[in-house]
């Protein structure tokens, strides 16, 4: 430290600039080291997650062949939604497990959702469909894109 004598025959401790730099610097490591470990495990996705036509009317996306869910030891937690290509009258369902959590419209305005936090879950081992309801006129391509984070199972509390 530095030393300054006042005039009034006192001596004080002052910080002198290398010590100064020195303790912001390390100051700032720690800063750092903690928003690194808040961050550590999270990660962004914007897929399109479900792609495919009606046949016949009817609308059975993720339900068949490879299932679409997170990774074993992962959470994804949605937060938006949307459903492109559904006819104005078409209705949608996604499912979690086989059981319907959200309804989507081909009207404006209620083909797409969004969550808040640990709102819309899917955890390890669970998929996602979308499945028509009732009979769907479209013959467009129908996709199922989401806004979705994923972090690691035991680190779900920081999706909230």
């Amino acid at each position: 430290m530095a030393k300054v004598k006042l005039d009034i025959g006192a001596e004080i401790d002052t910080l002198s600039k290398a010590e100064l730099d020195d303790s912001l610097k390390q100051y700032r490591i720690e800063g750092d080291s903690l928003t690194q470990g808040a961050l550590r495990g999270i990660k962004y996705y914007r897929p399109a997650l479900l792609q495919g036509t009606a046949s016949t009317g009817t609308l059975a996306l993720g339900t068949l062949g490879a299932q679409v869910g997170p990774n074993s030891g992962f959470v994804w937690s949605l937060k938006r939604a949307y459903v492109n290509g559904l006819g104005t009258a078409d209705l949608a369902q996604i499912y979690r497990n086989g059981q319907p959590v959200w309804q989507f419209s081909g009207s404006v305005g209620q083909n797409q959702a969004a969550w808040g936090h640990l709102s819309m879950l899917f955890r390890e081992g669970e998929t996602i469909s979308l499945i028509g309801v009732g009979s769907l006129v479209s013959t467009s391509v129908i996709t199922l894109n989401c806004d979705l984070v994923e972090v690691p199972s035991q680190m779900i509390g920081k999706l909230a």
